[in-house]
C-alpha cells in the first residue's frame, strides 16, 4: 500500500509543494517549481484536486492543481536560489566556528610594517540557532501534560510561581476569557440628505480581542440631548446566529408649509430595537427583529398646536442575498436582492395598524474591466388602516433639490417613521408621485469617462471619472382601480399618465471625502422629452 503526503517547503529558498512517499526510505520530490511561493495547502476527498494560494499581479489567487499524486517533474531537487546557494558555499568555505582576523599597523603615510598590531577572532553565525547564541531559558515554560519539576526554592519561582496554576490533579488551570473591550475605530462623518439637509456624526467602535462581541456608539450632539442624535449598539457575532440590542434618539427639524405661511416641526424618534441574523451560507441569510418606537412631533412656530405623538411595536422578517463584486464607485458584478415583511399591528392604537412588503432585486453585468450594466426591480405595497406611503421622484441626497408638491411631503409622526423614498427616478421633481404602492426599474451602463486629465492654466489633476447612462421607469398609487399609466391627452394622442419614464447621463467622481454624483436628465411621455433637469447630489450609486 503507497501512502504518500503533501506539504509545503522551502528546501531551495522559495515555497514549493512536495510529495513524500511514507513506504519508502526515499527523500521527498518537488511536484512544483514556482517563482512565488505557494501557500494554504487544501486537497479534495478522493486526492485529485489540489488548491492552494500564491501572489499574482500583486494579489493572493486561489490556483488548483489536478492529480498532484502523479506528478513527476524532470529534476529531483530544485535549484537552490542565490540567496541559499551562498549559505551553503560560505558553510562549506568556514569548516569552523570561529577564524582568526589580523589587523596590521600602518604608519602616518598609510603603510604597513608587517607587525601584528591586533589578533582576534569572529564566530561564524551560518550554523544552527544556538551554537554561538547562548540565552538563559530558566525563566520559560514550556508546554506539556506534566508539570516541570522545580525546585521550590529555586530563583525561578520567585518569578513564577508554578503552584499557583496548578489544579488539584497537576494540571495547568485553564482560565476563563475574559472580555475586553478595546477601541477599533473613530471617527466622524458628514452627508447630505434632501429631507433634513445638512447631516454628522461621529461614531465609535469598540471591540473584545476575538471579535466576537462589538460596541458600537453615535453622537451628534446639538444644544441639548432633546436636539440631539446619540446611539448605542450591542452585537454579539461569535456564533452562527448573531444578534444585537440598540437603544437611539434622533432629532429632525422639517420646514413645514401650511398656505402661504410655514412652521418649523421638530420630530424626535426614541426606541429600542432588537435583531437577529442567521446566514444560510456564504451568500443567504435571514434577518429579524422586533422595534419598540415612540415618535413625538412639535410644532416650534405654535407651541399651541397639541403634539402628535404615536407608538410602534414592530416585528420584522427579511430574506437576503448578495453576492456582489464592488468597483470604484459602485458594484460591477453578481446579484443581490431582499425581501422584507413588517408591520404594526396595534398593539397601542389600532387605528395605526399596518403591514408592508417590500421587495429589491439587482444585478449587474461586467463588461470588460472598467465597463458594467446595472438593472434594478423594486416594489412595495402597504396595507391596513394606517398604510405606509412611498414617493418616487429624484434621487437620493439631492443638494439642489426640487419638490413636486409644495415642501417636504411629510405630514405626521407616522409619515416621519415609515414614509419611504424609492429612488432613483430621475428627470422628476422630489416625491413627483406618492401613494400606498410602488413599482420601479432602473437601468444603468457604467463606463470609465475621464482616466487622467490635467488642466493647463492651473495644474489641477482630474483622475477616474466614471459616466451613466441611465433610464429610470416607475409608479407610486393609491388604488389599483385608480391607477393608469397611459390616457390620452386634448389632441387624441397617448401619453403617459402615472407612468413616470426618464432618461439621462451623468458622471461621478471623488471629491476629499464624498462620492459626487451629477446627472441630467429629461422625463419622457411618449410623445417626447421634457427640459432638462439638473441633479447634485453625494453617494455611491445603487
Amino acid at each position: 500500500e503507497t501512502k504518500n503526503v503533501l506539504f509545503i517547503s522551502d528546501l531551495n529558498g522559495i515555497n514549493n509543494i512536495y510529495r513524500l512517499d511514507l513506504t519508502k526510505n526515499q527523500p521527498p520530490v518537488p511536484i512544483t517549481n514556482s517563482l512565488d511561493g505557494l501557500y494554504q495547502l487544501s486537497i479534495s476527498k478522493d486526492g485529485k484536486k489540489l488548491a492552494f494560494s500564491s501572489l499574482f499581479e500583486a494579489g493572493f489567487n486561489i490556483f488548483l492543481l489536478n492529480n498532484p499524486f502523479e506528478i513527476s517533474l524532470d529534476q529531483k531537487e530544485l535549484p537552490l536560489t542565490n540567496y541559499v546557494a551562498g549559505l551553503k558555499n560560505h558553510s562549506k568555505d568556514t569548516d569552523k566556528d570561529s577564524l582568526d582576523f589580523e589587523i596590521t599597523k600602518e604608519d602616518s603615510v598609510g603603510n604597513s610594517d608587517d607587525v601584528s598590531y591586533y589578533t582576534g577572532k569572529y564566530s561564524d553565525t551560518t550554523d544552527v540557532y544556538g551554537d554561538t547564541v547562548k540565552i538563559d531559558f530558566d525563566n520559560y515554560v514550556f508546554g506539556g501534560n506534566k508539570p516541570l519539576n522545580i525546585d521550590s526554592t529555586d530563583s525561578v519561582n520567585q518569578k513564577f510561581n508554578l503552584t499557583d496554576n496548578l489544579d488539584p490533579n497537576g494540571n495547568y488551570k485553564v482560565n476563563k476569557y475574559k472580555i475586553t473591550f478595546t477601541p477599533d475605530i473613530i471617527y466622524a462623518n458628514a452627508g447630505y440628505s434632501t429631507l433634513y439637509g445638512l447631516l454628522g456624526t461621529t461614531v465609535l467602535s469598540f471591540s473584545d480581542i476575538l471579535g466576537n462581541h462589538r460596541l458600537i456608539g453615535v453622537t451628534s450632539l446639538q444644544i441639548d440631548l432633546k436636539n440631539s442624535d446619540y446611539g448605542l449598539a450591542y452585537q454579539y457575532l461569535g456564533d452562527r446566529l448573531n444578534y444585537g440590542l440598540e437603544g437611539f434618539h434622533t432629532a429632525r427639524f422639517i420646514a413645514l408649509s401650511q398656505g402661504i405661511t410655514s412652521s418649523l416641526y421638530r420630530y424626535r424618534n426614541y426606541g429600542a430595537v432588537g435583531s437577529l441574523s442567521y446566514p444560510l451560507n456564504r451568500f443567504y441569510r435571514l434577518e429579524g427583529g422586533l422595534s419598540y418606537l415612540n415618535v413625538l412631533s412639535e410644532n416650534l412656530s405654535n407651541p399651541a398646536e397639541p403634539n402628535d405623538e404615536v407608538s410602534f411595536l414592530l416585528p420584522t422578517a427579511s430574506f437576503i442575498h448578495d453576492n456582489v463584486l464592488w468597483g470604484y464607485t459602485s458594484p460591477i458584478d453578481g446579484t443581490r436582492y431582499r425581501f422584507d415583511v413588517f408591520g404594526y399591528p396595534g398593539f397601542f392604537d389600532k387605528t395605526k395598524s399596518f403591514y408592508s412588503f417590500l421587495g429589491d432585486y439587482r444585478t449587474y453585468f461586467k463588461m470588460g474591466i472598467m465597463y458594467s450594466f446595472a438593472f434594478r426591480l423594486s416594489g412595495g405595497y402597504s396595507g391596513g388602516n394606517n398604510p405606509q406611503r412611498f414617493f418616487i421622484g429624484g434621487i437620493e441626497n439631492w443638494i439642489n433639490r426640487n419638490f413636486a408638491t409644495t415642501g417636504i411631503p411629510i405630514r405626521s409622526a407616522s409619515d416621519f417613521a415609515f414614509m419611504t423614498p424609492a429612488l432613483p427616478m430621475r428627470g422628476y421633481d422630489y416625491a413627483q408621485e406618492i401613494g400606498t404602492k410602488y413599482s420601479l426599474m432602473n437601468m444603468e451602463f457604467r463606463f470609465p469617462l475621464i482616466r487622467y486629465l490635467v488642466t493647463g492654466p492651473l495644474p489641477i489633476l482630474f483622475s477616474n471619472i466614471f459616466g451613466v447612462a441611465f433610464a429610470d421607469l416607475g409608479t407610486a398609487w393609491n388604488n389599483n382601480k385608480d391607477l393608469r399609466l397611459f390616457a390620452r391627452n386634448e389632441n387624441n394622442e397617448v401619453v403617459s399618465k402615472d407612468l413616470l419614464m426618464g432618461t439621462g447621463v451623468g458622471a461621478r467622481m471623488f471629491f476629499l471625502y464624498f462620492l459626487l454624483r451629477f446627472d441630467v436628465a429629461w422625463a419622457y411621455n411618449v410623445q417626447g422629452f421634457g427640459s432638462p433637469k439638473f441633479y447634485i447630489s453625494l453617494g455611491a450609486d445603487f
